[in-house]
């Protein structure tokens, strides 16, 4: 459905708007620009029905990308090749009009989009439907608020029927119950085969929504799998340019370490009451999560903590000893910290992350950092629920009795 092959985008940079008129009128070679890429020899394909995730920090291609795949800018080299019907949300809004109201820019939208007359009122009743707007379809766009703005725009985007669907940070339009209307919406995409390409900051949500995804950094490609590991490479990414540290990459992507190795992280255990390992618990059950550390002297507020996240890669619960108020005892060299906890969590696989770091997390400076160093099963217990996590709520029930009507007052005799 997608395929890219070898794909180069570089700009032009200037210092001075000046500076690109006099290397187009001037005689002499002098080149006074230099260039910046931002796509660098860049190669894969996306299937039909396949959800595809770009990953980066800002700046490392992925806006870039969507665009030259929805035709909005060309490459400077390598080829593209997109099959049926795109619809993208990379600029909402784009192509309104402030004064015209929001019924009048939708036909206009639909007309560029290449609706005839008699699908646009059908296309119209959809959009008016999904933004939730109201009355305020027939306001013109300048008494709009931003968010509404870009609610129209995500509407008209969603309500067409595409064979592939470019989206760019755009599920951050409007309140809950709308976001929520746009993954259900995006969902019904996914049943109906759709292909879609997924830019996003939002790691669960990706996590969520996508079966693929791809970590681009200053350009270049460095990583391409199951969402969960490549979201666990972004991470160690950002922890090590944040540390200025040199990032180890481990062999397997879904197990990775990371960090400046001040201090290290020796074992990560599960255990029950009697300190035997465990590898299934029930719902319910008390058991201790262990992380042993060896420190070197002179770390600053060293932490440890701990991050069970589920199969789906989703942060289930994260602490440390920090943000518990437990300051390590800075003269030891070899530590033991326990995590004793009731697992009141749904039925199914986890898996434990484990960290040594300063202060509250592990962003100001990491020193160990373990994903999937441990993994577990819950199975059911004793108390039935839906969901990741039992709450046990106190359930009270009392019986309401009907009020009786009121008695209107006896009129005088």
């Amino acid at each position: 459905m997608i395929h890219v092959s070898d794909l180069t985008k570089t700009f032009r940079i200037y210092p001075r708007p000046i500076d690109r008129i006099w290397e187009t009128v001037s005689f002499s070679r002098r080149r006074r620009h230099t260039l910046f890429t931002a796509v660098d020899h860049v190669t894969f394909d996306v299937a039909k029905g396949q959800t595809l995730a770009l990953l980066g920090q800002n700046g490392s291609g992925k806006s870039t990308m969507l665009k030259i795949l929805a035709g909005l800018m060309r490459p400077t080299s390598g080829d593209f090749q997109v099959q049926g019907r795109i619809a993208s949300l990379i600029e909402l809004g784009t192509g309104f009009h402030p004064e015209f109201s929001g019924r009048a820019n939708v036909q206009l939208v639909a007309s560029l989009m290449g609706f005839s007359k008699g699908e646009i009122p059908e296309l119209l009743e959809i959009v008016v439907d999904f933004s939730g707007l109201g009355e305020f379809i027939d306001r013109p766009l300048k008494t709009y608020s931003s968010g509404m703005w870009v609610r129209l725009g995500f509407s008209i985007a969603v309500s067409v029927d595409p064979d592939v669907l470019l989206i760019d940070e755009a599920l951050s339009v409007g309140d809950l119950l709308f976001q929520q209307k746009c993954i259900a919406r995006l969902r019904e995409f996914q049943k109906r085969a759709t292909t879609m390409v997924f830019v996003s900051h939002d790691l669960n949500a990706i996590k969520n929504l996508c079966d693929r995804a791809l970590l681009l950094d200053r350009g270049k490609m460095l990583d391409d799998g199951v969402p969960e590991a490549v979201c666990s490479h972004y991470v160690s990414l950002l922890a090590d340019r944040a540390n200025n540290e040199k990032l180890e990459t481990r062999a397997s992507a879904a197990h990775r370490r990371y960090g400046s190795y001040r201090a290290e992280i020796l074992s990560v255990a599960l255990l029950d009451a009697q300190d035997q390992p465990k590898e299934v618990l029930i719902s319910g059950e008390r058991a201790v999560l262990q992380v042993k550390v060896k420190v070197s002297a002179g770390l600053v507020e060293p932490s440890v903590g701990i991050l069970i996240r589920d199969r789906y890669g989703n942060d289930i619960f994260g602490t440390n000893t920090f943000l518990n108020g437990i300051r390590l005892d800075a003269e030891a060299r070899e530590l033991s910290v326990a995590f004793e906890a009731d697992f009141e969590l749904g039925a199914g696989a986890y898996y434990v992350t484990a960290a040594v770091h300063s202060g509250r997390d592990h962003m100001s400076e990491c020193y160990d950092w373990i994903d999937n160093a441990l993994a577990f099963r819950v199975l059911h217990g004793e108390f039935p629920f839906a969901g990741c996590a039992r709450l046990k709520p106190k359930i009270t029930v009392r019986r309401v009795e009907p009020a009786e009507p009121a008695r209107s007052a006896a009129p005088p005799k």
